[in-house]
This record gives structure tokens, sequence and C-alpha cells, in this order.
């Protein structure tokens, strides 16, 4: 039940922003928008996403590399367009979930070790849009009660989250599991094994040789994105400074961490617009234009490449359950 009504919930939520975000819209000037857009700069987008996806799965190789020296770079590839897929479909960003299966496919490196890599992914990830939040903060509209709270919730999350997993990386799980006694004792030598294991993978930064090849392949996903955030905005005929459109990325990056459904479909549209027309006073046709189009470039890859890797590696959304086996 718990479950279901944490569906219901992100139904709501996705629901109320698809409300906000079409509410009074034109939908024949909406439509004619659409139909000029520059689609030669709207693939060039699609094209450097791809491109991110690709470094994205390179840092992860340099990330992986003390655990196991010997994965491809197609293979991280592949687990990452996996990922994304997940995440396009499934509830509660189970993408995470099936990358690490795909990852450990054919590896010695176990799931568990590999979800362990994937939160230390995020980690990276949500502690370089905080850095770039600091950094731009004087040209945030903080006063705004809304931008207020995304970014003071993204910050307070992050660094809640980053500072667990520190603490907890301190402490004794196996004397600190079996002493609850209430808990199944097969249940818990699987949930301290579990847990070492991804602790293990979490612990490969500190012994990787690649430091800087993390920290470079980090700056050029950025430097992607920001050229895609760029080359959408003008496929869309609005045209922003290089800071407004650095905003536009970071904003964009926090508004998809909110919890909707698979996709942020509602939530994203509705962020984007809200911030499109509060920051740079775009039009509502326009900035919700921008949304779709955004949305679009992004989710519509994912599902594409990410299916047909997908079914080329014979692995199934069934296999996120079988965790007693990694």
């Amino acid at each position: 039940m718990g479950k279901v009504l944490k569906i219901v919930l992100l139904i709501t939520v996705s629901a109320i922003g698809l409300y906000f975000a079409f509410h009074n819209i034109d939908f024949n000037n909406l439509f004619n928008r659409l139909l000029k857009i520059d689609l030669i700069k709207f693939f060039a987008a699609i094209f450097i996403l791809m491109v991110a996806c690709i470094v994205r799965a390179k840092r992860l190789q340099y990330i992986l590399y003390p655990l196991d020296k010997n994965i491809s770079l197609h293979h991280l590839f592949s687990s990452t367009m996996i990922g994304y897929f997940g995440n396009g479909i499934l509830f509660f960003r189970f993408g995470e979930i099936l990358k690490a299966y795909s990852i450990s496919q054919g590896n010695k490196i176990t799931t568990s070790e590999s979800f362990g890599i994937i939160m230390l992914e995020r980690v990276i990830d949500a502690l370089t849009v905080l850095i770039f939040l600091l950094m731009f903060l004087p040209w945030l509209p903080i006063q705004n009660t809304t931008i207020n709270y995304w970014v003071s919730a993204f910050a307070v999350v992050t660094v809640f989250f980053t500072l667990i997993i520190l603490i907890l990386r301190k402490i004794n799980w196996k004397n600190f599991i079996t002493s609850l006694s209430f808990i199944n004792e097969s249940f818990r030598s699987l949930l301290v094994s579990m847990m070492e294991k991804i602790f293990d993978g979490i612990d490969a930064i500190k012994n990787t040789k690649h430091t800087w090849g993390i920290l470079i392949s980090t700056f050029l996903i950025w430097i992607c994105y920001y050229l895609m955030t760029v080359w959408l905005l003008e496929s869309c005929q609005i045209y922003l400074t290089l800071s407004g459109a650095f905003i536009m990325l970071l904003m964009g990056a926090i508004i998809i961490a909110v919890p909707a459904l698979p996709g942020g479909l509602g939530t994203y549209e509705a962020g984007i617009t809200f911030t499109l027309m509060l920051l740079f006073y775009v039009t509502k046709d326009e900035a919700l234009t921008y949304a779709i189009v955004s949305h679009a470039s992004n989710y519509i890859p994912y599902m594409v490449v990410g299916l047909i890797y997908f079914i080329i590696s014979g692995l199934k959304i069934s296999d996120i359950k079988n965790k007693a086996n990694s």
C-alpha cells in the first residue's frame, strides 16, 4: 500500500505541474512555435548529448578502474543508456539499479559494488551542481520564494546525503547490523555483505590513479550540457547571455531531481517554463516551447538508444528484484 500511495503522490505532483505549465496557453500559437524549431540546432543538441554520455561512460571507467580494469568503454556506455532508459519508464529511479546490473553483467565487479559506484557518480554530479550554484548565486533571484525553495532544498539534500555517506563509512557496519536482533539472521548476513560491497564501490574513488581524468571528464560533461542548452534555446529563438544559459542549465538540473513521474513529466515543463518567465521575462508560450523541446531532446534519445541496448543486453526489468543474487 505504501508503494501505491507513493505512486499516486508522484502522479499528482506531475499532474499539477502539467496543469500550471499548460494553463492559459494558446495551443495554436504553441503548435506554430514548435513547427518553427531550428532542427539543425535541435539535432546538434542531441548529438552533443550523446557525446556527453560517452564522456560520462569514460569517467565511469576511470572510477571503476580499481575494481575492474577490463570493463570496456562501450559496455559502460551501454549500461549508462540502459540506466537512463530505466529511469524514463520506471518509478523511483529504478533505472539506477538496472544500470548496476548491466555494469556487472559479464564482469567481475558485483552488482552491489556497481550500485556503490553509481551512488558515487550521483554525489559527484550533485556536488558539481552545488559548486556551480554557489558561483552563480549573485545572479539567482533567491528572493523569489519558489526559486529560493528549489535552490535551498537541493543544497540541503546534497550536503545531507554527502555527510550521511561520510559518517556511515566510519561506522562498523558488521557490528551494528548484527546487533539488530529483530532482523532475521540470514537477512542480516546478506545486508552486511551488500553494505560492504556498496562501500567498496564508493571507496574506489580513493584508490583511483585517474583523479585528473575524473575531474577533466566531469568538466567536459558540463561543457557538453552547456552547449546543448545554448543550442536548444537558440533552436526556439530564445537568445540569452552566456551566464543566462548556464543558469538555465543549473536550474534544469535541479528541477529534474524533483520527484515526479518517470522522466520528470510535468514538473520539468512547469519548472523550466516558470524559470524562463521569472528570470528572463520570456512569454509563457516561448518558455513552454523551450521546455517541451528541451525535454524531448533528452527523453527521446535516451528511450530509443537505451531500449536498443536494453534489448541487446538480454536484461529484464524483473532483474532489479533479484538482489539476493548480487
